[in-house]
């Protein structure tokens, strides 16, 4: 898993944000639907009532991964609160995708 930041500011999150976030996928492939399954549960979790999640299928529409400059999948992308953060991978390391979250342990 790699995290990028796009923006130089390290922001913390207010507590009670809404996140929003979009999560790149290859059809079904095992590592698609494992980044599905540990995004619902992270958010189950983490982000209960304080989330959004839209799911882009890269092999019905490669036009939002061009647009949004995603060439791997499974990609997440932090969209809001700000700074925007891209995770590549099936987010399987938790302590990491919630660091990079900026949502702590």
């Amino acid at each position: 898993m790699q995290a990028r930041k796009r923006g130089r500011a390290t922001v913390q999150t207010a507590k009670g944000a809404t996140y929003v976030f979009r999560l790149f996928v290859a059809g079904h492939e095992s590592n698609s639907a494992q980044a599905r399954r540990n995004l619902a549960r992270l958010c189950q979790e983490h982000l209960k009532g304080r989330h959004k999640v839209e799911i882009v299928d890269v092999m019905k529409d490669a036009a939002t991964a061009h647009k949004d400059g995603v060439l791997v999948t499974p990609t997440l992308l932090l969209i809001a609160p700000g700074p925007r953060v891209t995770l590549l991978g099936s987010l399987n390391e938790e302590g990491q995708v919630l660091a990079a979250l900026r949502l702590g342990r």
